[in-house]
């Protein structure tokens, strides 16, 4: 939640949170993003690339932000995501983002 408030600060409009894949899913049954900021690794060791292969698949720019400097497990198709490594900085995220979105 905290995330989505810096975003929103910075003049992003968030659509979510989420809390789990189905709540994700659902959110997106209703609305396509522009793009997509997935945590890489949910609750009880959850992957979120699953729900990332889905989102590239409809045209959803997706990037990850974990503990880790990489994505386990990321497909090719994520191959090329972009990785927020937590904690990440402002700066980070917004450059992060702008280069996601471009």
């Amino acid at each position: 939640m905290e995330l989505g408030e810096r975003l929103a600060d910075m003049g992003y409009e968030i659509l979510g949170p989420a809390h789990s894949i189905a709540e994700a899913e659902a959110l997106l049954a209703r609305e396509t993003p522009d793009g997509a900021l997935l945590d890489a690794s949910l609750a009880q060791g959850v992957s979120s690339v699953p729900l990332g292969i889905k989102l590239h698949a409809k045209g959803v720019r997706v990037a990850f932000c974990t503990g880790y400097d990489r994505v386990k497990d990321a497909p090719p198709e994520l191959a090329n995501a972009p990785v927020l490594t937590k904690p990440v900085s402002d700066a980070d995220l917004k450059a992060g983002l702008e280069k996601l979105l471009s």
